[in-house]
């Protein structure tokens, strides 16, 4: 490479533009060598990071695809099962290919749920044909490949078949995969045994569950694995990814042309003018504050900083439509730790711990959010995000209300 910033003539370095000539063939030949990498717009970087705890890895692989950038991961050649060290829980695990021995502490398996949240991410937080999300498609392309292996179950997280052993064993039996022991466990606690259904993976005792996404080839397998007692929000949360699930909805949004280019889904002025007119007329409002409605009751995050970013609002504008809305009684206003905002829906709140932010208890079914002791969640993602295109959100949160 530092050959190739030497001309022929030498003194050609010291002539005007000589070292910027030479500058750009040692680019060349190191592009030529290792490739380029797509240019990371540092405000979504920045932006991704913040909001989701994402790496700078994320905002080139939504700008370019998967490849685009390499973390170490190791590619996973499978999976297995695999006892908890204590009790009988179980997990799922990615197995390195044979023979691999990846470097230590390197990733093994493509990460599913960040994939999935830096999609939800730039397709509902991001302005619409946003270049920095330009990759989107692609990265979302390689998710779905990812479940499309055959071999590949997703564990049903705060979901638990409630049965004795024997009606496991006769309801989702004969067939079974092994359970690896964690070289923790007890040798006195023998393993669950996992029976393999088809669709799902039910181990005993404990009921621990989980969903093999290639098994669900249509509406009717989905909807009997529905009816399976105990599973309904953990299935909820592992929907968005399946064919027709959130993800793939918002895809076809983004490329739908529904909302121009520079407008926010995240704002219902621009995702769907109909129902703001609609709600702004039941109100007795303007379309501003008919807008921050919506925004209050669908989003999980509706931060005075947020609106102000979807909607193109000074603080002013902010404010007038607060206080307009405010009137209607269909918000409260309040001082509430972490929340970022001072207007919320009447009821209950919930206080959740960082990284995510508190929210209305009436949000979580939408959000597929499960609370846990401690002020912890199970989500389907990274952060508490959108399940599905935010003009549907916002129009099942309009009718529920």
């Amino acid at each position: 490479m530092l050959a190739a910033g030497l001309p022929e003539d030498p003194a050609e370095l010291w002539r005007p533009g000589g070292t910027e000539a030479a500058a750009e063939r040692m680019a060349g030949v190191w592009r030529e060598l290792i490739g380029a990498l797509p240019a990371v717009h540092d405000e979504a970087a920045d932006t991704l990071e913040s909001a989701l705890g994402l790496s700078e890895v994320w905002a080139r692989r939504l700008a370019g695809g998967y490849g685009a950038a390499d973390d170490g991961t190791v590619e996973a050649a499978g999976w297995e099962l695999v006892s908890t060290a204590y009790s009988y829980g179980v997990t799922v695990r990615p197995v390195a290919p044979p023979g691999a021995e990846p470097p230590y502490g390197a990733p093994v398996g493509i990460p599913l749920g960040e994939i999935a949240s830096a999609l939800v991410w730039a397709w509902t937080d991001r302005p619409v044909g946003d270049p920095a999300v330009a990759g989107a498609a692609t990265l979302y392309e390689r998710l779905r490949e990812e479940l499309a292996r055959p071999g590949l179950l997703l564990k049903l997280e705060g979901g638990r078949v409630q049965d004795t052993t024997d009606r496991i064993a006769e309801r989702f039996g004969p067939a079974q995969l092994p359970v690896a022991l964690d070289r923790r466990k007890d040798d006195r606690t023998p393993a669950a045994t996992a029976y393999d259904g088809g669709s799902l993976v039910v181990c005993a005792p404990g009921g621990v569950s989980f969903l093999r996404p290639t098994a669900v080839t249509g509406p009717e397998v989905w909807r009997r694995v529905r009816e399976v007692t105990g599973l309904t929000g953990a299935l909820d949360r592992v929907a968005p990814l399946l064919p027709g699930g959130g993800l793939e909805r918002m895809l076809h949004r983004s490329r739908s042309g529904a909302v121009e280019t520079g407008a926010y889904e995240a704002d219902p002025r621009h995702s769907c003018p109909e129902l703001v007119e609609r709600g702004a007329k039941e109100l007795g409002v303007g379309t501003d504050a008919a807008a921050l409605h919506l925004q209050l009751a669908t989003l999980a995050a509706p931060t005075d900083r947020n609106v102000r970013r979807w909607n193109g609002w000074s603080a002013k504008q902010h404010r007038q439509a607060a206080a307009e809305l405010l009137a209607t009684g269909a918000v409260v206003e309040a001082k509430r730790a972490r929340a970022g905002r001072t207007l919320f829906l009447p009821g209950d709140w919930t206080e959740i711990g960082a990284p995510h932010l508190p929210l209305e208890k009436a949000k979580l079914a939408a959000h597929a959010v499960w609370p846990l002791s401690g002020n912890s969640v199970v989500a389907p993602f990274v952060r508490i995000l959108p399940t599905a295109p935010l003009h549907e959100m916002f129009t099942k949160a309009w009718e529920r209300r």
